[in-house]
């Protein structure tokens, strides 16, 4: 199954040093992003948001493929919410289209794609997934979390801290 992301949950991930662990998630996928996403991630480097090194890296060394939109995939794009960001709306466009998953930690993306039977998934399911497939340990995912706040001043709800650390 395709998996395309957005910008914010990569930052996430970069900001919590632990980038390299969605590829480990993923290892026998290739994670797309589309142009807007890429561009967002270039602007926010340039703008000083130094962690966004580590996924422009990802994206140079192929773990991160870019994937153009198709014709239908533009027009579908022109056609959903404004409030959803440019990178959104292109990879949101991408996974209906190409029947894939979107990864977001925007919450309107997610509410989006859940209202229209978009297959997603969130920040908080990726870090239950990293420690329940035993990628890393419970407490590595509170470091993780910990550096997110640190450098983008992340807050996780009490829900979604328990969707983290519940037991399968």
């Amino acid at each position: 199954m395709l998996i395309v992301s957005d910008t914010n949950i990569l930052s996430s991930l970069a900001a919590g040093e632990a980038l390299h662990l969605l590829f480990r998630l993923f290892s026998d996928k290739t994670i797309h992003i589309p142009p807007a996403v890429q561009h967002e991630l270039s602007t926010g480097l340039a703008r000083g948001r130094l962690h966004l090194e580590a996924v422009l890296q990802a994206i140079g060394n192929g773990k991160l493929q870019i994937l153009h939109l198709a014709n239908k995939e533009q027009t579908l794009v022109k056609g959903l919410p404004t409030k959803l960001n440019a990178g959104e709306r292109e990879a949101i466009a991408l996974s209906k289209n190409r029947k894939g998953r979107l990864l977001s930690n925007d919450r309107q993306a997610v509410r989006y794609c859940r209202q229209n039977n978009i297959n997603v998934i969130d920040l908080p399911l990726v870090l239950h997934l990293l420690w329940t497939r035993k990628i890393v340990s419970q407490a590595q995912i509170k470091e993780v979390l910990e550096k997110m706040k640190a450098v983008e001043n992340l807050q996780l709800s009490q829900n979604a801290l328990a969707i983290i650390f519940a037991r399968n």
